[in-house]
């Protein structure tokens, strides 16, 4: 299409405005004409055709019903009415149970049991899994060397106390932590334990919940989310917490619940009448903290949130330290030792995905970084870090990343190339970081 010229006078002179439009850039411009082209009228085929290739069509379908042999084609990604994906591939380990954490399985592929996954979705994924779990056709996670020497120590945990167990996932970022305290919690499903999960701290902190002070404890509380808590809480283990019975009598404001009667009905109280949610909760982590029938597990995911100043204001302007909300203070009772469960483990996985909760006094605890001798530290902050174990989480070794890289191909029409050339290239390139290795398969990163 030929441009028009336009021309505009300037100190006497006409002067073609393509000279100060760089050639680069024409193609930009927006030049709107009317259309003259030599396009034909779409023309309507007749009644008759249309019944003649119906009935062709009709043929076709009777001579493929009759060859069974025929196999069906692969799509492509500009094919339309096609599924992109092949069938799943045949899960190796059908179901996840304990047993499946042998040396022997090391690089394997399992899927989460039917009867796990709706209480993961109770609980809810981490954000950071659900998008890595979006290509798979369900989610799976692979065994790694560090799965099964967590779930020894978690296995020795059922018959002491929490205090003894307090582990915190270490390692770089896409390593792996979430997945590693994801796989615990699926473990401790299965055995039974009773679980409290945690898949997103922050939010226990970044004041998207309303909070009210009270002026006994000068500690200020999260009616609403304590509720939701339980409400999880209960939905997950409430055929476990059946059995569960209350030591002593308890009133909370109104309500009076006796000795001997189920803690759900004392969770009930808390999840209907969200003004002594809060006290529920206490008293429900006292009293399921005595039994010695279940074992209990207490995991955060991105557990540093706990260990930084909350973006909760106190009534002069000031940012709330996190002792001073009565819920996350409570938790952070569990890891510093101070109240413990008579059988289980707490576990909390650090994240370096949000920044503004990076915790240094818990980084300088755990031996993660040194202080600095002319910064002081919040000491409050400190006495809930004393104690902690560290895990570190380590990048795939060779075998991991094959059986995770042989997974991906097996179920995705995308990665049809040589398995041995899409190995050295992304485990080179990746040095074996898990999310680094997705990243590179499913989104050419």
């Amino acid at each position: 299409m030929a441009f028009r010229h336009f021309y505009f006078k300037t100190l006497n002179k006409q002067i073609s405005l393509n000279h100060y439009i760089q050639p680069s850039l024409l193609s930009t411009c927006l030049i709107v004409q009317k259309r003259t082209g030599t396009a034909k009228p779409k023309i309507k085929k007749s009644a008759a055709k249309t019944q003649k290739n119906k009935g062709f069509l009709k043929k076709n379908l009777l001579k493929k019903s009759v060859n069974e042999d025929v196999e069906p084609t692969l799509s492509t990604s500009f094919t339309k009415n096609k599924e992109l994906y092949l069938p799943p591939p045949v899960v190796v380990l059908e179901e996840m149970l304990p047993e499946v954490y042998v040396e022997e399985n090391i690089g394997k592929i399992y899927r989460f049991p039917p009867e796990i996954i709706p209480k993961f979705e109770i609980f809810k994924f981490p954000p950071i899994l659900e998008q890595e779990f979006s290509p798979l056709p369900y989610p799976s996670l692979a065994i790694r060397q560090s799965s099964i020497q967590l779930t020894k120590l978690i296995e020795n945990a059922s018959q002491k106390s929490s205090a003894e167990t307090r582990i915190i996932l270490s390692g770089e970022m896409g390593v792996g932590k979430s997945a590693l305290l994801l796989q615990t919690v699926n473990y401790a499903l299965c055995k039974p334990w009773i679980v409290i999960y945690i898949p997103f701290a922050i939010k226990f902190v970044n004041s998207s919940y309303p909070y009210i002070k009270n002026k006994i404890t000068n500690e200020f509380v999260q009616p609403t989310l304590s509720a939701e808590l339980l409400k999880q809480i209960k939905a997950v283990n409430g055929k476990l917490l059946q059995d569960i019975t209350l030591t002593r009598d308890y009133k909370l404001n109104k309500h009076i619940i006796k000795s001997n009667s189920p803690v759900i009905g004392l969770m009930d109280i808390g999840i209907k009448d969200i003004s002594c949610a809060f006290q529920a909760f206490e008293i429900f982590l006292d009293e399921i903290g005595k039994n010695v029938n279940y074992p209990i597990l207490l995991a955060v995911d991105v557990v540093n949130a706990f260990y930084t100043s909350t973006e909760y204001t106190d009534v002069d302007d000031t940012y709330l330290d996190p002792d001073r909300l009565s819920l996350p203070r409570t938790i952070l009772d569990y890891f510093a030792g101070k109240r413990d469960f008579t059988y289980g483990a707490v576990i909390g996985a650090l994240s370096l995905c949000h920044k503004p909760y990076i915790s240094k006094p818990l980084n300088i605890a755990l031996g993660l970084s040194t202080p600095s001798p002319w910064k002081q530290y919040p000491q409050n902050i400190l006495n809930y870090a004393v104690g902690l174990q560290r895990f570190d989480v380590p990048n795939y070794s060779q075998t991991e990343a094959k059986g995770v890289l042989d997974y991906y191909c097996d179920g995705s029409s995308i990665l049809q190339q040589s398995r041995d050339k899409l190995f050295q290239k992304t485990f080179i390139a990746t040095n074996g970081n898990p999310r680094k290795l997705y990243l590179s398969c499913w989104k050419g990163l």
